[in-house]
């Protein structure tokens, strides 16, 4: 299963995609609701944890497909995601956000530039903070316990996440990557801070100025020509190398983790 970031969309990780249906994996990525490039509804870009939701309902209607559900190892499901995507395989694994630690960083100036987001950059000032919170308390628990490894790229809403049993219920293989340059998902707020709550977790952090949106396909003609940051990279960069070494990752992890 795979969950796209923040005002993405389903085909944004086709690179992951193929590298996992090269070692013979059945994938399934999907469009959350609101919160894609071609239908930006504010208040799904601020509710994350209804994103696990969708992942948990594909899977059951996979499983109960006529055509998909017999080709189908229920015992060995996975789940990768990018970004706010990364935090949704987070949350299907157990994690828990705490909403009012996350609003308080949303007010420092770290928290301020980690929750403008270019996908939709007056954000914050067509939400209300009353409504996001009353959607909160009524969600319900999103742990799937029929996914069996987690591999979360550049995982936002770290600062979300304050201590230890937050992440206590995590006791399944999780791979966390990210990219040293980030500025979007920034490492040390987020994958690294993961990383050190979340035990037994593994890390690997893409070197050099490789930034947050290296992570999504490579763009081509004028898509790329004038896709600014989101499809373009430092010179010193190769987009198709950073695809080709997570995706061999991934793959080598699902193959080890869902045997």
């Amino acid at each position: 299963m795979i969950s796209h970031g923040t005002g993405g969309g389903r085909v944004t990780l086709e690179w992951l995609a193929d590298a996992l249906v090269e070692k013979g994996f059945i994938v399934a990525a999907v469009d959350h609701f609101g919160n894609t490039y071609d239908n930006k509804i504010a208040i799904d870009f601020v509710t994350p944890w209804e994103r696990a939701l969708d992942i948990s309902f594909a899977i059951t209607q996979l499983l109960n497909d006529r055509d998909f559900g017999p080709v189908i190892d229920a015992n060995r499901i996975g789940a990768a995601g990018f970004s706010i995507g990364g935090f949704t395989v987070i949350a299907l694994a157990g994690g828990r956000i705490d909403l009012d630690a996350f609003e308080k960083f949303s007010h420092t100036p770290e928290g301020i530039k980690e929750t403008t987001v270019p996908e939709f950059p007056n954000l914050m000032s067509v939400v209300k903070v009353d409504e996001i919170k009353a959607l909160y308390k009524k969600s319900p628990d999103v742990m799937d316990r029929r996914i069996k490894a987690f591999f979360a790229i550049s995982p936002a809403m770290g600062q979300g996440f304050v201590n230890e049993n937050q992440v206590s219920r995590i006791n399944k293989p999780l791979y966390l990557i990210s990219a040293q340059s980030d500025s979007i998902a920034p490492v040390e707020t987020n994958t690294a801070h993961f990383y050190r709550l979340i035990k037994g977790s593994k890390l690997y952090v893409v070197p050099g100025k490789a930034g947050h949106y290296v992570f999504l396909n490579e763009g081509v003609g004028d898509f790329k020509k004038n896709g600014g940051m989101i499809m373009n990279d430092d010179p010193s960069v190769d987009r198709h190398a950073v695809h080709k070494q997570v995706g061999d990752l991934a793959a080598a992890f699902f193959v080890k983790n869902l045997k």
